[in-house]
């Protein structure tokens, strides 16, 4: 079917029936979908059936991207978007499970918003909105007496283990590179795009975490577009954007909801909103926080290999509100977990083809030490103790864990073929 002559593809496509434009969105293949998508105005864009979780990855040359399809098992290349998704690393996704924007770092430290799909992008405020942070000459200087201020809310930093008090003495400042701000300094964006008409950064409310050594999260909407610091002793490990408003998970295992204050000062506070997560410490290395498609909070445990030849595995725990308990769960019913450094999601795996239930996907969730083993690639030592991480591939691949079987599988072998840096990163075409 052609456009009429003198007429637009988009104009030709935003005038079928919306039923007819969803039908035929249905028969194609993932490639011609998302060029449909891009092709419909925002109103026609909302007659279409959202995608499945897709990958982001690294394309063959540094301007171009991959995206990689869950339901097809296919992948179509894109190019890049300058200057948000060239050489990009993301580091968060929309929270909407049909939002389809992706945030980004540039070796520069700036951050921006960009949808792949259409192409459309916006920066995020720059990082030196936060008082203490300055550029210095191609770097980025931290005042660590005025962050520990407010991360510690004056009070001393603790040294019980969790974090080493030792770490911050002496010290006056503390300085990254730009490059460096995206591998060691950031750790996650968590963030929410308005969705009138169809999703749009015009309306954004973001959540910054900051590297675990520094532990605070950072706040930023698009009616007050800058950082503002918030208070975090134990340091926020993970979050998502759920129900209007932000919910994190601390390194020590509180789960706390966070609300802007009110008298016009733009600051977050926390409170707690659920008993302490109770987890084995021995080879856990990442706590993720998601909302199940009925509205319940759920933990995910993300353990590392212990023994040559094993791979990752997961453990769930769900929220029982009424009895204030956590309860893990190795059946998890219809829903479908993915995890990895710039997303958490949980979704109804009947309403997307190729999702299994009862399952964790996951990617690498480590961009600093991902940097550091692209760098290191084939000089035989990888120093940093990362040499028997190395061995094992499945700490760094993508890869969907079964919670019932306990085994692990690739999500398919092609993705192995493609370039290990910048790393894979979990996202959702707007449709």
């Amino acid at each position: 079917m052609a456009p009429a002559r003198g007429c637009s593809r988009a104009t030709f496509l935003d005038r079928l029936p919306p039923e007819l434009l969803a039908e035929i969105h249905g028969r194609l293949g993932f490639v011609d979908r998302l060029a449909l998508a891009a092709s419909c105005a925002a109103r026609s864009r909302l007659a279409l059936k959202p995608e499945a979780p897709c990958l982001v990855l690294p394309g063959a040359f540094a301007d171009r991207i991959t995206v990689f399809s869950l339901a097809d098992h296919h992948a179509a290349a894109a190019r890049a978007t300058d200057p948000a998704m060239r050489d990009h690393v993301v580091l968060g996704s929309s929270s909407s499970t049909a939002a389809g924007w992706l945030v980004t770092a540039d070796a520069q430290g700036d951050l921006r918003m960009a949808n792949p799909v259409t192409g459309e992008q916006a920066d995020l405020p720059a990082i030196t909105t936060i008082p203490f942070i300055r550029p210095l000459g191609g770097a980025f200087c931290l005042c660590m007496g005025p962050f520990a201020d407010v991360r510690f809310r004056g009070e001393a930093p603790s040294a019980d283990g969790t974090f080493d008090g030792a770490w911050w003495g002496g010290r006056a400042t503390f300085t990254h590179t730009a490059d460096q701000m995206r591998l060691w300094f950031y750790r996650k964006v968590v963030f929410s795009v308005s969705a009138s008409p169809t999703p749009s950064p015009r309306g954004y409310a973001a959540m910054l975490i900051l590297s675990r050594n520094l532990g605070a999260p950072a706040f930023a909407t698009a009616e007050d577009p800058v950082w503002r610091l918030a208070p975090s002793r134990d340091g926020v490990e993970d979050a998502i954007h759920h129900d209007g408003r932000f919910y994190s998970v601390t390194y020590s295992g509180a789960v706390e909801a966070w609300d802007r204050r009110g008298g016009g000062s733009g600051e977050f506070v926390s409170r707690a909103v659920a008993p302490r997560l109770a987890f084995q410490e021995h080879g856990l290395s990442r706590k993720y926080l998601a909302a199940a498609p009925d509205g319940r909070l759920m933990a995910v445990l993300k353990y590392s290999p212990q023994e040559k030849g094993d791979g990752v595995s997961f453990k769930v725990q769900v929220l029982d509100e009424a009895r204030r308990r956590w309860k893990e769960a190795s059946d998890i019913g219809d829903a479908a977990l993915f995890v990895g450094v710039n997303a958490t999601l949980c979704v109804a795996a009947r309403e997307y083809h190729g999702v299994r239930a009862g399952c964790v996907y996951f990617t690498d969730d480590n961009i600093g030490e991902t940097w550091l083993r692209h760098e290191r690639r084939g000089a035989g030592n990888y120093g940093y103790g990362y040499a028997n991480r190395e061995a094992n591939h499945e700490i760094r691949d993508v890869g969907v864990y079964s919670l019932q079987s306990g085994k692990t599988e690739r999500i398919n072998a092609t993705l192995q073929e493609h370039p290990r840096w910048p790393p894979a990163a979990w996202f959702t075409p707007s449709v």
